[in-house]
């Protein structure tokens, strides 16, 4: 058995996954499996607050393909679902007023930060490197 690690996706991580959109699509396949690799028993969480990021533009041009992949996607068996709680909420407010995030963000870290154990946090968003204690892998 190898170290089980949870792989926390950002949203716009999802986006470029859900919608493939090139190349960034490409680079978090590459990342996925490196990381799928090295931590085989990993798994998949994601904040709550990503519903809403991915779905607001496929519900504005009501493109109902891409809202069924995303709800799809959020349904997945093994996906974790972090909620948007007190807790998380209080976390995001620190980081908000401590590291300058913006709130989307500020929820996002908080609720990866939320999960016990290592938790590695995809984004394509350099601030989260602004974060302490958030293990952040850059996907470019």
């Amino acid at each position: 058995m190898g170290q089980s690690v949870i792989l926390f996706l950002d949203a716009n991580i999802i986006i470029y996954r859900v919608e493939a959109v090139e190349p960034f699509n490409q680079h978090v396949l590459t990342a996925l499996r490196a990381l799928v690799e090295k931590y085989p028993d990993s798994g998949f969480a994601v904040s709550r607050l990503s519903l809403m990021e991915c779905l607001v533009k496929p519900l504005r041009d009501q493109n109902t393909a891409d809202m069924d992949r995303y709800r799809g996607f959020f349904s997945s068996t093994g996906l974790q679902i972090v909620e948007v709680s007190a807790l998380v909420i209080e976390t995001a407010t620190i980081l908000r007023a401590r590291h300058g995030l913006r709130t989307p963000d500020a929820i996002q870290a908080a609720s990866a930060l939320s999960i016990k154990g290592p938790v590695t946090f995809l984004t394509g968003d350099r601030q989260f490197r602004k974060v302490p204690g958030l293990n952040v892998q850059l996907v470019a």
